[in-house]
């Protein structure tokens, strides 16, 4: 028995037979002339044959006598094909076909399959085609070859089953057969002009590749490949269809290709589960394109879209829809599926980019809608994923949101939400990204702004501009307040002990928070903990936490006297402005970004902005501008000396760790 595990043991490699849906099957390794010994076997070998000792090592102990002798004479020939088996019982006698193929060394795998079973009829197309076929699980494991291919093989001594077809591709061939590969097994076939296996197996030349989805019961359980002349596709009408529903630049499905596969599963009437259209927009993308230069630009499109389809499988699908619009086809779309999708998408690309040596990064805006909650017909589902990636637009890109009218059936209620908002600190759950703040006297960048991301275990990410009004709403907001100022100060601290350098972090205070009689001791607790210097924190209030006169000045005056900076965000959108500069405590005045997006365009924004500059300057303010995203809004407030200017241009919010290896480790 213990030589028996051993064995097994050595030879676990040859774990794939338990995977052939088809056959009984048993790899046997040569002792001696005639002496084999049994290494490893499948389920279903006891269910075809009767054993003498399913334990037993030696091969004449293992098979009955009757089994053993037929099997005897068809191992000592040399590797014939398709010998026949019998086996005699008192009601009726089993006739089985018997392949040898030959693993590697001394091992060997018989397989055996019933003749005039319900499988024999199915694969008898398999076994007789004059080309090699090769069938694999739906993980591309190899797990059958036909006659025609293994005759080929036997020449070399070589099997290719147990082995995983993609592995066996030439390298620039993979990419486009996983393509393939991926459509095959949801139901479709498909063919491949050229392609090549390594070691020039089965062909000298490159071949043509032929897919057809196998099915067993059923169901489809992996993929039948028929190795072809590739002369054969020539005169194909599958040559212009193949060629025609690629993207050339990216090798991918393109936009033709979306629309006859939707088509496709409009009419595969088993397909009644939920199928999600997710749409991936690459935020100013035009921008590469004008400073790489179109070559590097394409060059740039091929590495993100090569990302994107490294997130495919059989239920998920990508094409290239425009010329930076991506659209994945996911089926069977459940909320954790499209959510671990979007978020899929997003992780792939916090890596960079390598241009010329050069690191770049692309970010993305995700839309989506839903079939059929949100409609059948492919033009209106794309319109409302289009009308999603808006709204992403609008607040802050580089996440995902859902179609807005079926935002019901995603965020089944508020209540819901709130409750998993409660448990979002405790779940760790909530963190800090940084916005940098640029310095548009020098281009340098010494301070930053914190803003709060929520991404749920069941929602997955959630817009601020959707969980912050219920977090105020429920009082929430003081607590998840509270954390943002711990986190920033720890911040602090693990940056001062590194020696990175010192910088200022503004930090948003909600008007419920900034009212509490103990913020300011809360302030001064968290800076004493962490042994934080008070110019390096700023909190950054709005206008609707100043209406009551004696509260504001008075902890303002607390703040000022821990000396922490003062900030006042969204300056222009109150109704009494000017009085809070006069009456108040105040560092900084934020000038609101919708002011800033108008510059260029509205003289009187113009003349505000000029105004406010102007008057904070005179007041011993400094200032920032809020929402930079052109070069020219820039020069507008260079020429008027604002000191400061935050926004998509210089960059977007940016997790902690990603805006310390970019700005403090370089």
């Amino acid at each position: 028995m213990k030589k028996y595990k051993e064995s097994v043991a050595q030879f676990a490699d040859y774990q794939f037979i338990q995977l052939n849906p088809f056959d009984a099957v048993v790899c046997l390794r040569k002792v001696d002339t005639k002496a084999f010994e049994v290494v490893n076997f499948n389920e279903k070998l006891p269910s075809f044959i009767k054993l003498q000792d399913v334990k037993a090592t030696n091969a004449e102990q293992f098979f009955t006598e009757q089994c053993w002798l037929q099997l005897s004479n068809i191992l000592q020939q040399e590797f014939n094909i398709d010998q026949s088996l019998k086996e005699c019982t008192e009601h009726k006698v089993k006739t089985f076909a018997v392949r040898v193929q030959p693993l590697e060394k001394s091992v060997i795998a018989v397989i055996l399959r019933e003749k005039q079973n319900e499988v024999e009829p199915y694969l008898q197309f398999v076994e007789e085609h004059i080309s090699p076929v090769l069938t694999t699980d739906l993980q591309g494991c190899i797990i059958h070859q036909n006659v025609v291919a293994t005759s080929l093989l036997s020449k070399e001594h070589q099997s290719l089953i147990g082995q995983n077809i993609f592995s066996l591709l030439e390298n620039k061939y993979i990419n486009e057969f996983k393509l393939l590969f991926a459509k095959t097994i949801e139901g479709s076939a498909f063919g491949m002009p050229k392609c090549m296996f390594k070691r020039q197996l089965l062909s000298k030349e490159p071949f043509y590749l032929r897919t057809h989805p196998t099915y067993f019961n059923g169901e489809i359980i992996g993929v039948h490949l028929f190795v072809k002349d590739a002369t054969s596709f020539m005169n194909d009408h599958e040559a212009f269809y193949y060629l025609a529903l690629m993207d050339e630049l990216t090798g991918i499905w393109n936009r033709k290709a979306f629309k006859e596969h939707w088509l496709q599963h409009l009419n595969d009437k088993k397909q009644n589960k939920q199928v999600a259209i997710i749409l991936v927009d690459i935020d100013r993308f035009k921008k590469f394109n004008e400073s790489l230069g179109e070559s590097k630009g394409d060059e740039l499109m091929r590495m993100f879209s090569h990302r994107l389809r490294e997130l495919c499988n059989s239920k998920c699908s990508l094409y290239r829809y425009n010329s930076d619009e991506f659209i994945f086809v996911l089926k069977d779309a459940t909320v954790n599926k499209i959510e671990h999708t979007a978020n899929a998408i997003l992780d792939a690309l916090k890596q960079p980019f390598m241009i010329d040596g050069q690191e770049y990064f692309i970010s993305v805006s995700i839309g989506i809608s839903l079939s059929p909650a949100d409609g059948k017909d492919l033009e209106t589902l794309v319109r409302k994923a289009d009308k999603a990636l808006f709204s992403v637009k609008e607040h802050g890109r580089s996440h995902y949101r859902y179609y807005r009218e079926d935002m019901i059936t995603i965020f089944p209620n508020e209540a819901l939400m709130e409750a998993h908002l409660r448990r979002a600190i405790e779940f760790n759950e909530l963190s800090i990204h940084l916005q940098p703040q640029m310095d548009l006297t020098n281009n340098s960048i010494n301070s930053f702004e914190a803003l709060l991301r929520w991404n749920n275990r069941k929602f997955g990410f959630v817009s601020p501009a959707q969980f912050i009004p219920i977090a105020e709403a429920s009082g929430l907001i003081i607590e998840i307040g509270d954390w943002i100022i711990e986190e920033v100060c720890r911040y602090q601290k693990e940056w001062q002990m590194k020696g990175y350098r010192p910088v200022r972090v503004a930090v948003n205070i909600s008007p419920k928070q900034f009212r509490k009689e103990n913020f300011a001791r809360k302030i001064k607790t968290a800076l004493k903990k962490y042994n934080v210097p008070p110019e390096l924190l700023e909190v950054e209030i709005t206008e609707s936490s100043m209406t009551n006169v004696h509260e504001t000045f008075s902890i303002l005056t607390e703040l000022k006297q821990l000396g922490v900076y003062v900030s006042v965000d969204d300056f222009g959108t109150g109704y009494s402005s000017l009085s809070y500069l006069k009456r108040y405590p105040i560092d900084i005045i934020k000038i609101d970004q919708s002011f800033i997006a108008d510059i260029t365009k509205d003289d009187k924004n113009e003349a505000i902005i000029k105004a406010i500059i102007s008057m904070s300057h005179n007041l011993g303010l400094e200032v920032i501008a809020e929402g930079i995203e052109e070069p020219s809004q820039v020069d507008f407030l260079k020429r008027h000396y604002c000191q400061k200017g935050q926004g998509f241009l210089y960059n977007k919010p940016l997790p902690v760790e990603t805006i310390v290896n970019k700005y403090f480790v370089s």
